[in-house]
């Protein structure tokens, strides 16, 4: 994105600003700070307002500020006197008083005219059995990940329509706070014989109703795959108007690679709860239980996945580790029944992706990743595991990029989605916007993100929280210390490249050993 005013051009992309014949690098503070002033230039911007979008509220003082705003001054050409560009309200504030040349770019998340973002709330369970909660949230991820297949529709992650049901928020209030053009809405009932789901779409800005459909069928997992089918065909065929290629395998009647089982169902939806939490007793329950269920219902795609997923995270995170266990060989076998089962299932071969690069395989990553990528661009799950795994290589361009884009999707996000911007602007030097990247999503029971914390506190000078941090990493993972470049092997981290992290480390009071040569 670019913004021109006076005689000056900035490139947020690049992190530059053009004066004249003059390129000047910017920090990402600076940037953030003019990114806000002149997306707010129609008012005077107070300074705690500005504190809290720019440092997310930790506390700086006044003369951080002054500095700060000396910086982003010092970057548009601006004097204490000379005030053509950011104009100072005493005591009260800031205002960006230049003409912007360029339009303001909307976000990904801003409709076109032609553009659809949908919210798919959680769909509601009206039956008594305790596993229909389950069946009503794996049909509500089933439907946004089959609706996301489609090129010209936006969806919000799972994880954000469910903040917005736990808000309560209005249509009206979707629409300003992410764009939403329309809202799904649906309930679920199972009984013996038969299975019933209601679906509606309205329009977010006014609430009027595009279409209603109630689905009848028999009461077996298949029919329910039918039912996602139908729901698919039916808002898609009213929202949009022209189908992908992948698309188009939506409607397709083959019954290779669905899940044949309740049990297997009601697990991989328990996953996606997992997913989402980050619940450890969740992991060990459903890992086991997921293994046994795929003994008999072999062909189920999203099983497999699923259960490739839960050994992953056994094995690069040590969740619910066993010892004598080669999790990432199973994990890696797991993977590849999925995408038997079905080459279109998009996070199954996003799983595949990742087992390969876990393996080290990179070359044989990169050609699983865009393969995925191809199969469903839209999912943020999708986007955000394989920009991780560009992160760890060292491309934080193309990580920042499919983070970003995972980002938009999914405006409620694990933190670790902002790891790569937190590596960039470490790399070019910016050790406090690191910082403030990583704190803008505390994941705190995570032994990665104290790690963070204490690397960037460390580097920071900040010896009481950088020691605080690293306290509470070494309760979560003791070994820390004993195995660090095994850890940042493992995800393809080089010595080089991890050096920076080391060096805070040690700051922060870990006994870090040198490089074995």
């Amino acid at each position: 994105m670019k913004y021109a005013f006076n005689d000056c051009t900035i490139d947020t992309d690049l992190f530059q600003i053009s004066r004249g014949e003059a390129c000047n690098s910017l920090t990402p503070q600076t940037l953030q700070i003019l990114e806000y002033l002149i997306a707010n230039r129609d008012r005077v911007v107070l300074k705690d307002e500005l504190v809290e979008q720019v440092w997310q509220g930790r506390f700086i003082t006044d003369a951080t500020l002054s500095t700060a705003m000396k910086e982003a001054r010092q970057a548009v050409g601006d004097t204490g006197r000379d005030q053509h560009t950011i104009k100072t309200i005493h005591g009260t504030g800031f205002r960006f008083v230049a003409d912007i040349d360029m339009p303001v770019t909307k976000s990904q998340n801003t409709p076109t005219p032609d553009g659809i973002v949908l919210a798919v709330l959680p769909f509601k369970s009206l039956g008594t059995n305790s596993d229909d909660g389950f069946l009503a949230e794996g049909l509500t991820e089933d439907t946004i990940t089959n609706l996301s297949r489609f090129r010209e529709l936006t969806l919000l992650s799972h994880r954000t329509t469910v903040q917005l049901a736990t808000d309560k928020a209005s249509n009206s209030e979707m629409s300003d706070r992410y764009a939403v053009t329309h809202v799904v809405e649906g309930s679920v009932r199972r009984s013996q014989n038969q299975l019933r789901v209601t679906v509606q779409v309205t329009e977010a800005s006014n609430g009027t109703l595009v279409a209603t459909e109630q689905f009848d069928r028999g009461s077996g997992p298949e029919e329910l795959f039918d039912i996602q089918e139908d729901i698919a065909a039916l808002i898609a065929g009213r929202l949009g108007s022209r189908h992908g290629l992948v698309a188009k395998n939506i409607a397709r009647s083959l019954p290779d690679g669905r899940t044949q089982s309740w049990d297997t169902y009601f697990l991989v939806a328990q996953f996606y709860e997992y997913y989402r939490s980050y619940d450890h007793s969740i992991h060990a329950d459903i890992r086991d239980r997921l293994k046994h269920a795929l003994e008999t219902d072999s062909q189920s795609s999203d099983g497999w996945a699923a259960y490739a997923m839960l050994l992953l995270e056994e094995y690069r995170y040590h969740v619910n580790q066993r010892p004598d266990i080669d999790a990432l060989a199973l994990s890696a076998e797991a993977a590849r029944k999925a995408v038997e089962c079905d080459g279109l299932n998009a996070f199954a071969q996003m799983t595949l992706a990742l087992t390969i690069f876990y393996q080290m395989d990179i070359a044989g990553f990169r050609v699983a990743a865009e393969r995925a990528l191809e199969l469903n661009s839209g999912h943020c799950d999708v986007l955000a595991e394989i920009g991780s795994c560009h992160l760890f290589l060292g491309e934080y361009d193309r990580a920042v990029e499919l983070l970003d884009r995972a980002i938009d999707l999914s405006p409620v996000h694990p933190g670790w989605y902002h790891y790569a911007r937190c590596w960039l602007y470490a790399s070019q030097g910016f050790t406090e916007a690191a910082l403030v990247e990583i704190e803008k999503f505390p994941m705190p029971d995570f032994f990665w993100y104290q790690a963070h914390l204490a690397w960037l506190h460390g580097e920071l000078g900040n010896t009481e929280k950088a020691r605080a941090a690293a306290a509470i990493m070494r309760e979560m993972f003791p070994i820390f210390e004993d195995v660090v470049y095994e850890e940042l092997a493992m995800t393809g981290i080089t010595p080089e490249r991890g050096e920076m992290a080391i060096q805070g480390w040690r700051k922060a009071g870990l006994n870090i050993p040198e490089y074995p040569s």
